[in-house]
């Protein structure tokens, strides 16, 4: 369970940046204070949370390539399997996204692409890079400050859960009229979903931290 660790408010004292964490909610400047593995330092003014000394770094890097591994398989096979009447249909993520553009919806096939493949691969891409640089090659990453730039604007394009939540309630609709076998990819989705969900999770501002911390 995190400890609630309260660092002291700096009040005209002649500190290093790296020494300083501030408060997103209320502005107030605080000294860091060494935490443990898990623990996390809230403000004492009003109780949000400022910094977390996160847990290793070299099971994220884990989690993210597990997470890779399960993209690929879920933009790799169907998402469902329709059955009608004998004539059996299925599609993958791409081939829906393609799907609209030859139905003249070429916007939401755009959409589905950003959201949920571009975004969502490219986001696991620069987290790989990063957490590989920091948790085994023990160096700075050449483009630190341009991958975690890049990191955050990404991470709030990623809908995977969203388009997870659409298939399922046509999925539900479709029920009643035809035979739906829930294809390899959904469940691939499914557990993708999860999985960026934690990884989110960790902030970016963690990361810097253990760069800081780890690497000066």
């Amino acid at each position: 369970m995190a400890n609630k660790n309260n660092p002291s408010v700096v009040i005209g004292q002649q500190v290093r940046l790296t020494e300083l964490a501030g408060c997103e909610e209320c502005d107030a400047i605080y000294r860091r204070v060494e935490l443990a593995s898990g623990e996390r330092a809230y403000c004492t003014c009003c109780g949000a949370e400022l910094y977390r000394r996160s847990r290793s770094f070299s099971s994220l890097l884990a989690l993210v390539i597990t997470a890779l591994i399960v993209f690929v398989i879920a933009n790799s096979f169907p998402i469902v399997i329709v059955e009608l009447q004998g004539n059996t249909s299925q599609t993958t993520l791409i081939g829906a996204a393609w799907t609209m553009f030859h139905i003249d919806r070429a916007l939401v096939g755009v959409l589905i692409l950003i959201t949920t493949f571009i975004v969502p691969l490219v986001e696991l891409l620069l987290l790989s890079y990063v957490l590989f640089f920091i948790s085994v090659l023990k160096v700075r990453p050449q483009f630190l400050t341009l991958a975690l730039r890049a990191l955050f604007l990404f991470r709030t394009w990623g809908m995977v859960e969203v388009f997870l939540i659409g298939v399922l309630v046509t999925l539900v609709k479709l029920v009643g009229m035809v035979t739906v076998i829930p294809g390899v990819a959904l469940w691939a989705f499914t557990l993708l979903s999860v999985l960026l969900v934690y990884i989110a999770s960790v902030k970016i501002k963690d990361i810097w931290d253990e760069v800081d911390r780890s690497l000066g």
